[in-house]
């Protein structure tokens, strides 16, 4: 099974872009350290609009929405 590449989003204007899951994952940080990639996405409160992904803190996305609404 491959995995789906999602793009960087060329919308984000947040300045810590580096620490969003998108930018994250297309590092491969997933991979190579599945043990702090678990930390950001356990217990997850925040979802991204632009890529899907779920998060537990809405820094860690592009266009976070709380799941809790």
């Amino acid at each position: 099974m491959t995995e789906e590449k999602i793009k960087h989003n060329p919308n984000c204007k947040r300045d810590s872009f580096t620490d969003h899951l998108c930018y994250i994952v297309s590092q491969g940080i997933h991979i190579s350290e599945p043990e702090k990639f678990e930390v950001l996405i356990a217990n997850p409160e925040f979802k991204c609009q632009h890529c899907g992904r779920v998060a537990k803190s809405d820094k860690n996305l592009c266009e976070p929405v709380s799941l809790f609404v």
